[in-house]
């Protein structure tokens, strides 16, 4: 029996975002193709924080183990740093390697498997706060990619920063990129209308889904969608990161700000009729790892406008429109295009499914499976 432990501490976080969907993604679909032969530790410092339902149903007790310790988050952190201790092997028993899917703080004698999602705090640490960077420099990113056996990387974008900013070797980082719930599809009619009905969405709008931070560009977007007709809205949703206080004065001062809508978080089960319902997702992010709601967006079969930069002509394929993220005309020409010519809209709407299905949570678990076993060998 192959032991793994698997850190599941992102799925902690009360507003489940990209990583913790990539994590719970991930979890799911390696429970249900794992061979007999490998066994799973899914641990977490849990201290005043608790794993949600949907988590611990997944778990069989007779066959796997979940590892709650209740280590204060920052004294666990501390020790990591500063004296490499505890080791997980210690909090949640010994293992046959270890699996971090995302940076975080950790210490083992076991072989360690990490996933790298984007390296943004280093090509873009103005999007980060002072106490993100902080954090950042703690972890220690370079000793920790050093010190890991295998690294994980979410994109060819991602494993090409790593070899560029850390000098790694190509042959110890393997691609494996995110895949797609079963539950992201087109919505039916009626369920976009309650949707609607729900946020009050009176007008065809174009949709925003994802962190307000600084490295997702939203200033830019809400200039661009100033350029757009009186009869459409545009809809951000997403929970609120570092810098959020800009945007939110920047679209109260927008001529176009009574068509300018903030839904905050919103609940994955109404993410499929947002995008279903919405023109087009707009993404015109300076810098992603991979960009999963471009990827949800077209697997809804609602048009997907992005940046041509980064990890996500990557994601998208042929079937979204690029933009340059640093230009607002080009974000509003975008724009204007999938509202303007409907035969572009119908192209873009009828091939993003197709293109999303190439993303597969079971694939990724097989290839992560893969990982495990080469470095347990």
């Amino acid at each position: 029996m192959t032991k793994v432990l698997f850190d599941i501490r992102p799925l902690l976080e009360p507003r489940r975002s990209g990583v913790g969907n990539y994590t719970l993604g991930l979890m799911r679909a390696l429970l249900s193709s794992a061979e007999p032969g490998i066994e799973f530790i899914f641990a977490a410092n849990a201290a005043g924080r608790h794993l949600p339902d949907e988590t611990t149903s997944l778990v069989d007790p007779q066959r796997h183990t979940i590892s709650l310790t209740r280590w204060p988050n920052r004294l666990l952190n501390a020790g990591v740093a500063t004296t490499g201790w505890p080791r997980l092997e210690d909090l949640h028993g010994d293992a046959a390697a270890v699996y971090l899917p995302n940076l975080n703080f950790a210490a083992t004698r076991r072989p360690l498997i990490v996933t790298v999602h984007d390296l943004s705090f280093i090509r873009r640490p103005e999007s980060f706060s002072p106490r993100q960077r902080l954090w950042h420099a703690a972890i220690r990113p370079a000793a920790l990619f050093r010190r890991a056996t295998h690294l994980v990387a979410v994109s060819e974008h991602t494993k090409a920063d790593l070899i560029d900013l850390f000098g790694l070797a190509p042959e110890k980082i393997t691609v494996i990129n995110p895949g797609l719930d079963a539950g992201v599809r087109p919505a039916a009619p009626e369920v976009q209308d309650s949707l609607r009905n729900k946020f009050g969405l009176s007008r065809p709008y174009f949709l925003y889904l994802g962190n307000l931070e600084p490295r997702k560009n939203i200033p830019s977007l809400l200039s661009a969608f100033e350029k757009m007709p009186d009869a459409t809205e545009l809809v951000i949703a997403g929970g609120r990161g570092w810098g959020a206080e800009k945007i939110f004065r920047q679209a109260a001062q927008s001529p176009a700000r009574e068509r300018i809508r903030f839904l905050d978080y919103v609940a994955a089960a109404d993410r499929a009729a947002l995008y279903s319902a919405a023109l087009a997702l707009v993404y015109p992010s300076f810098y992603e790892g991979f960009g999963l709601p471009p990827l949800e967006a077209m697997a809804c079969g609602t048009p997907v406008i992005v940046s041509h930069a980064t990890s996500l002509p990557q994601t998208v394929g042929a079937t979204g429109l690029l933009i340059d993220p640093y230009d607002i005309d080009s974000i509003a020409e975008g724009m204007k295009a999938v509202l303007d010519e409907p035969a572009l809209r119908a192209r873009l709407s009828a091939a993003g499914p197709a293109q999303a299905a190439k993303f597969s949570w079971q694939d990724s678990a097989r290839r992560l499976l893969g990982v495990f076993g080469q470095v347990t060998k």
